[in-house]
């Protein structure tokens, strides 16, 4: 059965499965000036859009899905084109809005599987980041067997965990808390490896050391770094890799998105490399320039847009429908 915020269901139901993505989220502690020094302001806006695309990270709404009328509009938009879950994987970091999730896939009729956990540890709140590794894998167990707090449904998986180049002391924390909490209650673990660095091999084997099943990880955004031969060394690992398309945008000089065809290209050579390799497809929405309404790809991208491109590039409808619905449901399954 599969976790979800209105309850368990049959894994069966799930159909074509995002397997990260945020709703309703507020990232503006990672706001940082324009690669001119400058903070925008006000909401986004045609006019600013190339401002944004040249620094993503510098207008403070822009990193605030805030709006949950947006939200259903935008669900409603992807279950149309055929996405049928979304797993809402917004952690401690990034603002979580657990307790409002029932609505959103209610009026949307998208089912979602609510992550919980911690994201990088720059963006911690104190409060968490003071948890020793006890306290954090007691609120793992809460939020996988009990409810996530303030909230009457349990989580479906923990994560999104953040790790950055070098693993602090709290991430190391939730990584080991995670990895045991997960693996008593046959749960998934999702993992955001810091791009700067070659840590996934590294970070599977602090959660298999748990006791945590390789097969229960997924990595999520392995296309920031696409180096053939890293992904393939944390696909021999068991562990489930995730492509995440529709972002193509600057951060700062030197550090930008890779862009879809790159990824397309790169997921195509993996599945030659390691036909067996377990994938599975998203858009990582988590920034408002990400919705259609402001220009961007929305969460239906995948199914709209990237599934053909793939049928072109002579990946079989077999095992993209493998990508999309199969892995998805065997992650996230519980006994």
């Amino acid at each position: 059965m599969i976790e979800t915020v209105l309850g368990p269901v049959p894994a069966a139901s799930l159909g074509a499965v995002a397997t990260n993505e945020h709703l309703l989220t507020d990232s503006t502690v990672l706001l940082r000036p324009t690669r001119e020094g400058e903070i925008l302001h006000g909401p986004i806006r045609p006019e600013i859009l190339g401002d944004l695309r040249w620094s993503w990270l510098s207008l403070p709404d822009n990193l605030a899905l805030d709006d949950p009328d947006d939200a259903v509009a935008e669900l409603l938009l992807a279950r149309a084109a055929g996405l049928g879950t979304v797993v809402e994987a917004t952690s401690w970091g990034m603002g979580p809005r657990h307790a409002e999730l029932p609505e959103l896939s209610r009026r949307s009729g998208v089912t979602i599987v609510a992550a919980y956990g911690g994201y990088i540890d720059k963006t911690l709140p104190e409060w968490w980041r003071a948890l020793d590794e006890s306290q954090l894998e007691t609120a793992f167990r809460t939020a996988l067997q009990d409810a996530v707090p303030g909230t009457s449904f349990r989580a479906g998986l923990l994560g999104l965990l953040g790790t950055s180049a070098e693993i602090t002391g709290a991430e190391g924390r939730a990584l080991r808390a995670a990895g045991r909490a997960a693996a008593e209650t046959g749960t998934a673990v999702s993992i955001r490896l810091d791009a700067a660095a070659r840590r996934g091999p590294e970070v599977a084997g602090i959660l298999t050391a748990q006791g945590l099943a390789a097969s229960r990880v997924l990595f999520c955004n392995i296309d920031k770094v696409l180096d053939l031969a890293y992904i393939t060394e944390i696909s021999d690992t068991g562990a489930v890799v995730e492509f995440a398309f529709g972002s193509e945008h600057h951060f700062a000089d030197r550090a930008r998105d890779a862009n879809d065809d790159d990824r397309i290209a790169a997921l195509c050579a993996l599945l030659a490399e390691r036909p067996e390799a377990r994938v599975t497809l998203t858009c990582s929405v988590w920034t408002k320039g990400q919705l259609t309404r402001h220009g961007g790809m929305g969460y239906a991208h995948v199914l709209r847009r990237i599934v053909p491109a793939l049928e072109r590039a002579g990946i079989a409808p077999q095992r993209i429908h493998r990508m999309l619905v199969t892995e998805p449901a065997l992650l996230l399954d519980r006994p």
